[in-house]
């Protein structure tokens, strides 16, 4: 199976948060797991790690490392707002990260990945995802 984790489960599994560590294991049972990210989860996990916290920056830039990072190509962009501007007519709101859970939503599906996350909003997408498709194909 291929997954993307959104920057949520970075950070958690950076902070050895137990909840992320068994997911990730969970996970990498079956050899053939194969983890993505984009650029765009990449520098959202780095960028709001102090400077004086430079220890933590290197084992977060690490554990990214071991990520595949995914392009996010202008067809990524353009079904994104479309997405968006879909779930906004259906009164979906996702709050201050809007525009970013829509990119990272929209990648995982155009490479036909699985999204790990612990945020709620990802359902909230999946479950418009469905008619969304049905809507515009």
């Amino acid at each position: 199976m291929k997954y993307f984790f959104d920057t949520n489960v970075i950070s958690n599994l950076v902070r050895e948060d137990s909840v992320a560590i068994a997911k990730l294991q969970e996970l990498a049972l079956d050899e053939t797991s194969e983890f993505y990210t984009n650029r765009l989860v990449f520098m959202e996990s780095l960028r709001a790690i102090p400077m004086d916290r430079k220890n933590l920056f290197n084992k977060t830039k690490s554990t990214l490392e071991n990520f595949e990072k995914l392009e996010i190509t202008q067809e990524i962009y353009d079904k994104s707002v479309e997405f968006a501007r879909f779930c906004k007519s259906k009164g979906v709101s996702l709050g201050k990260c809007e525009a970013i859970d829509f990119i990272h939503f929209i990648t995982a599906k155009y490479y036909g990945l699985e999204i790990v996350s612990f945020d709620g909003d990802m359902g909230r997408l999946e479950e418009k995802y469905q008619e969304f498709l049905e809507v515009t194909q």
